[in-house]
C-alpha cells in the first residue's frame, strides 16, 4: 500500500467521523451546544474584565502613592537648587552622579484674543493671517516689534490689539 493511498483512507477515515447536522433534533443540539459555548466566552470575558478592573484599581493606587512621594522628592530638589541658585545666579545645571538639576531659560509666552487679534489684523493689513482665517502666529512674531508685554506694529507704531506677551522665568527641569 503506498502512502498516498493510506493517508487518502484516514482523510476518509475522519470525514466519515465528523458530525453531520441532517435533521432538526442534530441542528438543535447544535444549537444548545453553540448557546452553551458562548455562555461559557462570555463568562470568561466577564471574569477577565473584573480581574482587569482590579488590576487597574491595584495599579492606580500604587501609581498615587508613587507619584506622591515623586512629587515629595521633586519639591526637596527644588528647594535645594533654588538655594544653589541663590548662591551662584549663573548655575545652569547642577550635575550629580544620578542626574542633573537644571534650569533654562524659556522663550516669552504670547498670549492671544483670536479674535480681537484677527479682525486688527484684517483692518490694518499686517500679512499674518492664514487662509483659513488663522493668525499666522510665526510671521506676526517676525513682523511685529516688541515693547514691554506689548507688540507694536514696527511702521506705524500702533499697539496691536489682541496680543499680549508674558516673560516667563528659567524652566526647572531634573533629568535621570
Amino acid at each position: 500500500m503506498s502512502k498516498v493511498s493510506t493517508i487518502q483512507e484516514r482523510v476518509e477515515e475522519k470525514q466519515e467521523d465528523r458530525f453531520v447536522i441532517n435533521d432538526d433534533a442534530k441542528a438543535d443540539w447544535a444549537l444548545e451546544k453553540l448557546r452553551d459555548l458562548k455562555g461559557a466566552k462570555k463568562k470568561k470575558e466577564e471574569l477577565a474584565e473584573k480581574r482587569k478592573m482590579m488590576i487597574d484599581s491595584w495599579l492606580e493606587e500604587e501609581s498615587s502613592k508613587l507619584d506622591n512621594e515623586i512629587e515629595f522628592f521633586e519639591g526637596l530638589l527644588t528647594e535645594y537648587a533654588m538655594k544653589l541658585k541663590e548662591e551662584n545666579k549663573d548655575l545652569k545645571t547642577h550635575s550629580l552622579p544620578f542626574g542633573k538639576l537644571k534650569f533654562r531659560k524659556q522663550n516669552p509666552k504670547w498670549n492671544y484674543d483670536e479674535e480681537k487679534l484677527l479682525r486688527f489684523l484684517k483692518i490694518t493689513g499686517i500679512d499674518a493671517i492664514k487662509v483659513k482665517e488663522q493668525i499666522d502666529k510665526q510671521a506676526l512674531k517676525n513682523i511685529v516689534k516688541v515693547v514691554g508685554n506689548k507688540a507694536i506694529h514696527p511702521e506705524t507704531g500702533e499697539i496691536i490689539e489682541g496680543v499680549e506677551i508674558e516673560e516667563r522665568e528659567e524652566k526647572f527641569s531634573i533629568d535621570v
